[in-house]
Order: C-alpha cells, then structure tokens, then sequence
C-alpha cells in the first residue's frame, strides 16, 4: 500500500469483488484515535445520529430501497475508535441511490447547524444505563477491566463505548461541533463489495471529503517490558470468579504476529487446546478456560471461571503450560492442525461481505497490502521454532481476579 507516499487521498476507497453475491455493502467509516477526551462523544455520537429528529424517515427510504439495511455504530480496533456507517442493498437498486442514502445520513445532520437538545439528552441516558449494565456481565466486565490493567497508560485501555462519567459534560453543543470536525478533518475509509461495474460511482464519494493526509509513521512502543506483573483483585456479586492473565506480545512484524496467531490456538483458542486438556479436563480446575486476543493490539489473554480457592492454582498451572512451549515447543503435527483451522476459517472469509470487508479493514488500518493469499502464506510459513519464539516473547503483565462478594461469615 503506498508506502513511499509522503501523503495519501482523505478518503480512501477499496473495492472487494463481491460478484457472486446477491447484494452491495458499502461500509463508510471515520479512523479516528481513541482518547479519552472524545471516546464517550463519538459513542453517544453514533446513536444521536442514527435516531435522529426525523427516525421514521430513513426508515422509510431504506424501505423504498427494497428493504436496505443500514447501521450506525462505533467499532475499536486496537487504538482506533471508528465511526462507522453501513448500508446493504440488493444488487437490483440503483447505486446512485444507495450512495445518495449513504451521504444523507453522513452529510445531513450538519445542515441543521446543531443537535436538539431534547434528543442528545435522551441518548445519554440510554447509553448511561447501557454503561451502567456492563457489570451485570460478569465475563464481559472481567475482560474489560483485564485489559485496563493490562494496557494502562495506553489508547488500547480505552473503551470505545465511553463512559458514563464522561456524559454529564456533553450537549448538544460540543457534540455537533465534535462531528462537524470528525467530517471536516477525520480520515474516512470506504470498502464496497459489489459489482466491478459500480467502481466508478463508489468512487465519487471522494468528492464528499476533500483533502490529503500525511502517512503515519510507526509508532515504537516504549513500554518496560521488566516491570512485574501486578495483582488486581475486585469483588462482585457472582457464584463464579473470573481469573484473567493479560501478557504482551512481540507483533513487530507479519511474521510475528502469524506465530502468535497460531500460539493462541494451540495454547488455548480451540477444545482441543493445550489449557482446556491440562486444566479443565486433566484437573477439573475451572469450568471453562481458553485464551483471546484483540484486534490490532499487542496483547493476549487467557480467561477462566473458577472457584476462587482455586485461582491460584490455575494460574500456577496456566504458566506451566506455556514454559512447557517455551522448552518443548509443539510438535509439527500439531502445528499443522492449528494451521488448517485458521486456514479454514480465512478461507470462509470470501463467503460473506461483512467478514471480508473486517479482514481487510483491520489490514487497511495497519497499513498493509488488502490480501488474504499473503495473509495465509505468512500462517504456513511459520515453523515450530517460530513458536518457542513467541512464546518466550510474551511477557505477563496482569493477574485479575474478579470473585465473589463475601458473606457476613467471611465466605463466598
């Protein structure tokens, strides 16, 4: 991807061939970074936008389209917070149409000169009471405040769903002036899956975004990779704990990223994996274990519902397992299996336009050539030494524990 330009358009568009399928997606997103200042003024952003003044009207028009879906949403990816807006037809309406639709639901609020107060109101306390409920999800709250922990001092921390704190100083306001500067000066990218013959009239969404940006410059990462781990230990109401281990990982380049990929597969990203054998099924230690990472971020998790006598047992054992592939590494049957499931699961990727236009959105914001051959060519070529490699790049930085409240009796 253009890698000696020293600039490159605003909008950048991709086209992915999406002959086979019955209908066009278009996906129109803002790459915006994620800090805090603003991560709750684009979340709120995306739902003041999508249910507007005027609900029933783009209602009504996706229906003339012949039933099109469309969305408005915010997505993280790694750093990045993305304002994202989305629109599916049947390949039978016309893309004039659909991209009139599109611009209209981007363009349009900025013609009213501000948002109604009455109704930035109402979606705050909507998205109060969404924040709110986070903790009533026991595994996705543990998996959020892992990765706070685990990425502090980092955009990756961030949430992309805002906070509930963060809401009380916004209004209708600084909230329109925040998403006139998100269309004014924002990155925009577009992918179309669809029809070849249609490239020419997706393109003219440039001329809704004028200007030129300056290429990013990787960033290094300066974190001390020396500090110990640290311990953090929250109660909630619940019968089972949720032990988390957050490492950092060696992603400096596709190779390293593909070791790490197939790390986690083996280590714990299938049933068959080395944890969910050694502790679930071998010792009976948790009810479920198995590892997860993020996209485009550096770091990898192993989660676990346990009983909390048992926490620190499984974590003893979960490090175990990983310094037996440190020293033993896998053996090349195994490494190929891991390989074959990943390849299963790329390969689907040309089966659906939402899974295609993830992968290469992910590759897109990572400055990377649009290519699952390359892609997969790099998972093949990843050998069993590769794997000791990554394995001994990853770096615990963070024990959490989130258990149970105890009783007046000091039990659980």
């Amino acid at each position: 991807m253009a890698a000696l330009e020293r600039y490159l358009p605003r909008c950048r568009i991709f086209l992915l061939d999406g002959q086979k399928f019955r209908t066009n997606l278009l996906v129109l997103f803002f790459d915006l970074p994620l800090w805090r200042e603003t991560a709750t003024k684009t979340a709120l952003l995306a739902e003041v936008l999508k249910r507007s003044e005027e609900p029933t009207k783009a209602a009504r028009q996706a229906e003339e389209l012949y039933g099109a879906l469309w969305d408005i949403s915010v997505v993280k990816k790694g750093d990045r917070q993305l304002l994202l807006f989305s629109l599916e037809t049947l390949k039978t309406v016309e893309m004039e149409d659909a991209l009139s639709f599109l611009r209209e639901r981007v363009l349009r609020p900025l013609e009213q000169g501000s948002f109604s107060e009455k109704a930035v109101e109402r979606q705050k306390i909507i998205l109060r009471r969404k924040l709110e409920s986070l903790r009533d999800d026991k595994k996705a709250f543990a998996r959020k405040r892992a990765l706070e922990e685990t990425a502090e001092g980092t955009a990756f921390a961030i949430s992309g769903d805002g906070y509930a704190e963060d809401l009380e100083e916004i209004n209708g306001k600084n909230l329109f002036a925040w998403y006139q500067k998100i269309v004014e000066t924002a990155e925009v990218k577009v992918f179309f899956c669809g029809d070849k013959e249609e490239k020419p009239k997706v393109l003219s969404l440039r001329q809704n975004f004028p200007g030129r940006v300056a290429v990013k410059a990787k960033e290094e990462q300066d974190n001390d990779r020396h500090e110990p781990p640290r311990f953090i230990q929250e109660k909630a109401e619940a019968e089972q704990a949720r032990l988390l281990l957050g490492f950092e990982a060696d992603v400096e380049n596709s190779r390293r990223q593909a070791a790490l990929l197939l790390l986690h597969q083996l280590l714990g990203g299938d049933p068959d994996s080395l944890l969910f054998r050694k502790i679930r099924e071998e010792q009976g230690l948790c009810y479920d274990i198995k590892s997860y990472r993020y996209p485009l971020s550096p770091y990898l998790f192993v989660q676990a519902g346990i009983q909390e006598k048992d926490a620190k047992e499984t974590g003893k054992l979960t490090l175990k397992c990983l310094e037996e592939l440190k020293k033993e590494g896998v053996s090349a049957e195994k490494l190929q299996q891991a390989k074959e499931s990943i390849l299963r699961d790329y390969d689907g990727l040309a089966d659906s336009p939402w899974a295609m236009v993830d992968f290469f959105a992910e590759q897109a914001l990572q400055g990377k050539e649009l290519s699952t051959e390359k892609f997969l060519r790099q998972v093949e070529r990843v050998e069993p030494e590769d794997m000791i490699r990554a394995a001994n790049h990853l770096k615990l930085k963070t024990v959490y524990l989130l258990s149970g409240e105890a009783d007046e009796n000091g039990e659980n």
